[in-house]
């Protein structure tokens, strides 16, 4: 199986909808399965709760306030 890796940047709102758009994806996938499990909806959920959980790996702040930094 071919793997990719990706980089993305996401503004603050993008990063809001995409955990939204997670979060319906999930509870969509368990409904389907606890109704009828069947695929997609086991690989679905798998890989949406996955990319969940590393959403804010990598997060870094490009603007905004830095009161709260410890300084020199």
């Amino acid at each position: 199986m071919t793997t990719y890796s990706y980089k993305l940047s996401l503004n603050d709102s993008e990063m809001i909808m995409l955990e939204e758009a997670l979060k319906m994806m999930i509870e969509k996938c368990e409904r389907e399965i606890a109704l009828n499990p069947r695929a997609p909806f086991f690989a679905h959920l798998g890989s949406a709760k996955e990319l969940k959980a590393r959403l804010h790996k990598d997060t870094v702040q490009t603007s905004g306030n830095t009161f709260f930094l410890k300084g020199d």
